[in-house]
């Protein structure tokens, strides 16, 4: 046989071989799988399936928003008023999520090509940037501009050790864009003054800005000037008081609650002598008494028996039917507070324990005058608990309803305990003021979203184990692995 037929016959062998065989088996099946994915990608890519992998969910709602938003029957449109090119992203997204429930429209307009389209709605001026919302209920026509400086938040502070600005960057498009929502739906609003006269403790302003995203208008109430409390208050707020009301405060608090109004009163620990205030409580069944409460075998912060934290004794009242006696609430500094006998009260009173302390709990009417590891010991001389923390009290007289909130602590809705891990004061306080507002009253206040890059840190022992790993295990291991293949290849 010549050897241009054996060369042919070899060629023609490969092609039929089992070696060909296998190689083209398995390019089909590559080519297939490729196939598959290809097809899948396109089918996804249809269905507009986002997966959000952020640590914080900025791109995704909240339940209780994505709640309200099902249930939603008004017609609602949002208007992303943003110059094209210029859309910041974050917010783009945020935007849609609220497009995909039945009753909203998502609808873009370029301020360049619609220049007086804001105007219909609102006499701010635009933000330069763009990025503005306008949320519209179409049934009535109310609407609420929301700039892109209340949605993206810049903060910054100086490090004096370097001379140095430090910014940091908050996200709240979910907060504001459904308290418009709200704000636009809504029959009517809600006003609540905060008495300021006598050192009053401040709200916190984490706390206030969950309340305004809650629709309530916060005014501040003098009352060293006011006769009265204005006819167009929905709930007062008094915070604690650092000296006493006067007489002619106390009665004016009490004809409003007489007709039907509503109150938030915080009752903190102070060395003044406070009969009038006092006077307030005892007029709603609340005996203050001048102390302040410390746990030792109950829940407390470590190291602070004054900070108690409490699970809810009652989660059936009004205020507190959002809760399981599994939650907690932190309150500092709390005073002893108590409940009247029930034949001391008014009849037409009804008062409710919401939060209290344990059996074990005892409060000190004089904190400040011993050593501190000295008046923590309990005495002979102390106030026996458990004390009430929250109270809730309803007086009908008259056919008129006042409705009353109590606290044992003014600080339980400073910026550090509101959100402090999984305590529930905020929600509290909000599904208190729910409550006063009325039956059918459920508000929506999410809390704003940090922006900030939260960098992975390593502990210096376990980066210097992971480089030993990486550098030297892990590559001497292939190397090891690949010699014994090449060994037993080699013998065979």
């Amino acid at each position: 046989m010549s050897t241009e037929n054996k060369a042919v016959r070899k060629k023609g062998s490969s092609f039929s071989g089992r070696n060909f065989k296998t190689g083209m088996y398995s390019s089909i099946i590559l080519v297939f799988v490729v196939a598959i994915v290809i097809l899948i990608n396109l089918f996804v890519s249809q269905l507009d399936i986002k997966v959000d992998l952020t640590d914080d969910n900025i791109y995704t709602l909240t339940d209780d928003t994505a709640s309200y938003l099902k249930e939603l029957d008004a017609d609602i449109t949002i208007y992303y008023i943003v110059k094209e090119g210029s859309e910041y992203e974050v917010l783009q997204n945020v935007i849609n999520e609220y497009g995909r429930y039945p009753n909203i429209e998502v609808q873009w307009k370029d301020p360049e090509l619609y220049p007086q389209f804001a105007a219909q709605y609102t006499d701010a001026e635009l933000t330069e940037t763009g990025n503005d919302v306008i949320v519209v209920n179409n049934d009535t026509g109310s609407s609420r501009f929301i700039p892109f400086d209340d949605m993206y938040i810049t903060d910054y502070s100086m490090d004096y050790t370097t001379y140095s600005q430090n910014y940091s960057y908050t996200l709240d498009a979910e907060g504001q864009i459904t308290s418009a929502i709200q704000f636009v739906t809504e029959e009517s609003h809600t006003k609540m003054y905060v008495v300021s006269a006598h050192q009053e403790t401040e709200l916190g302003s984490g706390m206030k800005d969950l309340i305004e995203k809650s629709n309530i208008q916060i005014e501040t109430l003098d009352v060293l000037s006011a006769t009265e409390v204005p006819e167009d208050c929905n709930i007062l707020f008094i915070n604690s008081p650092a000296s006493d009301i006067s007489e002619t405060e106390l009665n004016m608090y009490k004809t409003y609650l007489e007709n039907g109004g509503a109150a938030v009163l915080t009752a903190g620990y102070s060395a003044s002598s406070m009969p009038n205030y006092n006077s307030l409580l005892k007029y709603y069944g609340v005996e203050a008494t001048g102390s302040v409460v410390l746990e030792t075998e109950g829940n407390y912060l470590q190291n602070y028996p004054t900070y108690l934290v409490s699970p809810f004794e009652s989660v059936t009242d009004d205020i507190s039917s959002e809760f399981s006696s599994q939650d907690y609430v932190i309150v500092p500094i709390a005073q002893g507070l108590k409940l009247q006998d029930k034949a001391d009260m008014r009849s037409t009173i009804t008062v409710s324990n919401i939060v209290v302390t344990t059996e074990e709990s005892y409060a000190k009417t004089n904190p400040n005058e011993k050593s501190e590891e000295e008046s923590l010991a309990k005495t002979e001389n102390d106030i026996s608990g458990p004390f009430s923390t929250v109270i809730q009290a309803v007086d009908t007289y008259k056919d008129k309803t006042s409705k009353v909130a109590i606290f044992a602590s003014p600080y339980m809705f400073a910026d550090d305990w509101i959100g402090y891990y999984s305590c529930r004061n905020s929600d509290l306080l909000l599904d208190s003021l729910d409550w006063m507002r009325g039956e059918d009253t459920n508000s929506i206040a999410v809390p704003q979203r940090s922006l900030d890059t939260v960098y992975l840190e390593v502990p210096l022992k376990s980066a210097q184990v992971w480089a030993i790993i990486t550098i030297a295990v892990v590559p001497l291991a292939i190397i090891a692995a690949g010699f014994v293949v090449w060994y037993r290849r080699r013998k065979h």
